[in-house]
């Protein structure tokens, strides 16, 4: 994938992460397993993005969009676990998990 692509894709991934997090802070009804999950994504993504930014190599990328699908596999089960998690909060926690994914396939 080109470094253009990469940084487009990250960039997307970090916009659905910043958007679940926002969503996360706005709504006050949130285990705070989900907010460590997204925090710790919010961390990673920032991580991922500069290792793309950076050209390094495609192993440290997967590595990195590994650790980020696996936050996310936290992030979901968290929401899965909770009582209750608000509606537009879980749909935002998969939308950034999806984007994850669609990530880690483009990349192999």
């Amino acid at each position: 994938m080109q470094t253009n692509q990469l940084r487009e894709r990250f960039s997307q991934v970090e916009q659905c992460v910043d958007n679940a997090a926002q969503m996360c802070e706005m709504s006050s009804d949130v285990p705070d397993r989900l907010r460590t999950c997204l925090s710790e994504l919010e961390q990673e993504s920032d991580h991922a993005m500069q290792v793309a930014e950076q050209g390094q190599g495609e192993d440290q990328i997967r590595q990195c969009v590994t650790k980020l699908e696996k936050i996310g596999d936290r992030a979901m089960q968290a929401c899965s676990q909770a009582e209750y998690v608000d509606q537009q909060v879980q749909n935002a926690v998969r939308q950034a998990r999806k984007a994850i994914s669609t990530l880690k396939q483009q990349l192999h």
